[in-house]
């Protein structure tokens, strides 16, 4: 992996980057009220900054992935979907939210959390690329970037299955 100059920041910075992405309260009424309005726009926004982090659609979708969404359960079954496959002897990926401590908790590798030093570099090398220089507008808020960081992680890592909670 390449270092750029801002990859040699720290762990917390990269924690206070990722945390001004979050919406604040006046923002995120305002979001609630277009949402449905500009549900259109999820998809060539996500593409737009996977794009811009280095991965490409095709580099997506060589990975596999198994995608938990629902309304109860989905942390459940993501878990336990993600320990058969590492007990099957694959590498796994698996990112779902909320974090309870730390971010890292998010995006995991084997049934373990990554560590600081590897979400450090990694954070730094996408944030750079999708975030960095850019108006707010053209800025992916907080849980986009994060989902944009675990494909790439993923990717890089060569996983061979990633378990991905939303919603």
């Amino acid at each position: 992996m390449t270092m750029t100059k801002t990859a040699k920041l720290s762990y917390d910075e990269a924690v206070a980057a990722l945390n001004s992405l979050q919406t604040n309260a006046a923002q995120l009424q305002k979001v609630r009220k277009e949402r449905q309005k500009n549900v259109h726009l999820n998809l060539p926004q996500t593409t737009k900054y996977l794009e811009r982090s280095g991965m490409t659609l095709e580099d997506l979708d060589k990975m596999k992935i198994i995608h938990v969404s629902g309304t109860k359960g989905k942390g459940s079954t993501c878990a336990f979907c993600e320990s058969i496959l590492r007990h099957s002897g694959l590498k796994t990926g698996f990112y779902s939210s909320p974090h309870l401590v730390s971010v890292t908790e998010r995006i995991r590798i084997n049934g373990e959390p990554i560590d600081q030093d590897k979400f450090t570099s990694y954070f730094w090398s996408v944030y750079d690329k999708v975030c960095k220089g850019r108006e707010d507008d053209d800025r992916p808020p907080y849980f986009k970037l994060l989902t944009i960081l675990a494909f790439n992680i993923f990717w890089k890592e060569g996983v061979d299955v990633a378990i991905m909670e939303v919603g």
